[in-house]
């Protein structure tokens, strides 16, 4: 409400049954205070006949206390009104009147000088952002090839990027299938190849591919839903993060299907390397990032479906390719060590023979192909 309309709220509930102590008002973009049996209905009056202008100093108006009706606190996180409303009560506890203690910022940046920071701060936070910087920096391996992690092409097709994911966290756990969502790849370029120039990538590097530290969890899955989950990973406009990188499925699907019936095949590989259609009744244990296991991005059958691994007990994405690459080195008893030997496998060709980091060479191999080539893009 304006002004005049607040007043008069105020004036027909100043007592009785319907008494109302305090109203706070918007609308206007001006601060002011009226007190009771005030009549001026002029937003740009900060009180009864002055102007803001008349008694606003340092970006505040002078401190006050009485039977204030109503307030008004500017506009733009510009103004601030700090009010307390002080009772009394009778000796069954009523109230039985009231007063209003106020503080108003008319400027609240020009009233309120920027604090000076602690130095003992400031020094702890410098040593801190040093510390990360050098880590950050720190060589961490090698890759034979250049890295696909571009959003267009990950949320819409196999990339080498997305199968080395899918292929470390699914040999992390020793489970039957991968999943790894494209939204949770984040780098969005190219990583090229290191091997020609002999410099590595840098711990940045890889935590930029995975900056959400996602939990890796294991479910358990019939074929059917892993299914409509390869559905759903493809029946978007592949503009969001669904589409699904994996490891050990062959899909063979067609954008210019109808949504939900985009998925032509799909075959299992087993450990062996031969392949068989994935059966609708066979429970398979996948693994995938906690995002879509709690059910996001569309994958809402997988919440209420049985975890093996939880998120409590689970190693993060960007733990695992932090261990995979030798980065900080795991005691032989650690519970995760005999999962991160799995998962370097299944990742590193060899090591570098100048540097001795370890080298990555992932391959696009038909893992998910469409019988269209390339993306297709669609008009809403």
């Amino acid at each position: 409400m304006r002004v005049p309309e607040d007043m008069a709220v105020a004036s027909a509930t100043i007592s009785g049954d319907s008494r109302i102590d305090l109203l706070l008002g918007g609308h206007d973009h001006d601060t002011l205070r009226r007190f009771a049996g005030d009549t001026d209905s002029t937003a740009g009056n900060a009180e009864q006949g002055l102007k803001v202008t008349e008694v606003e100093q340092a970006g505040m108006l002078p401190d006050t206390e009485g039977d204030i009706r109503l307030i008004k606190s500017g506009t733009d996180w510009r103004g601030l009104s700090l009010a307390r409303l002080v009772v009394q009560r009778d000796e069954k506890g009523a109230v039985v009147g009231s007063r209003v203690k106020l503080r108003q910022y008319t400027d609240i940046q020009a009233a309120i000088a920027e604090p000076q920071p602690s130095t003992h701060v400031v020094e702890t936070l410098q040593g801190i952002h040093n510390r990360v910087g050098k880590l950050v920096q720190k060589p961490l391996l090698h890759s034979a090839v250049p890295l696909d992690g571009r959003n267009h092409t990950n949320r819409c097709q196999e990339t080498n990027m997305g199968n080395m994911l899918a292929d470390a966290i699914r040999a992390f756990y020793d489970t039957d299938i991968g999943f790894f969502n494209s939204g949770a790849i984040r780098s969005d370029r190219i990583l090229e190849a290191t091997m020609a120039d002999g410099e590595p990538l840098l711990v940045r590097d890889i935590i930029n591919i995975c900056p959400f530290s996602n939990g890796i969890l294991v479910k358990e899955l019939p074929g059917s839903i892993i299914r409509l989950a390869l559905e759903n990973s493809v029946s978007d406009m592949h503009t969001d993060g669904r589409f699904l990188q994996v490891s050990r499925l062959r899909v063979v699907a067609s954008w210019h299907r109808p949504e939900w019936s985009r998925v032509v095949d799909v075959l299992f590989e087993r450990p062996d390397g031969s392949l068989e259609p994935l059966e609708p009744d066979r429970t398979y244990t996948v693994t995938m990032p906690s995002f879509i296991a709690q059910g996001y991005d569309g994958f809402s059958w997988f919440a209420g479906l049985q975890t093996i691994i939880e998120e409590e007990a689970a190693m993060t994405d960007i733990g695992l390719l932090l261990a995979i690459f030798g980065h900080g080195e795991l005691p032989d008893e650690d519970v995760h060590a005999a999962g991160i030997e799995r998962a370097r496998a299944a990742t590193v060709v060899g090591l570098s023979p100048v540097d001795s980091l370890p080298i990555v060479r992932p391959v696009v191999e038909d893992r998910i192909r469409f019988v269209e080539r390339g993306c297709v893009e669609f008009s809403e």
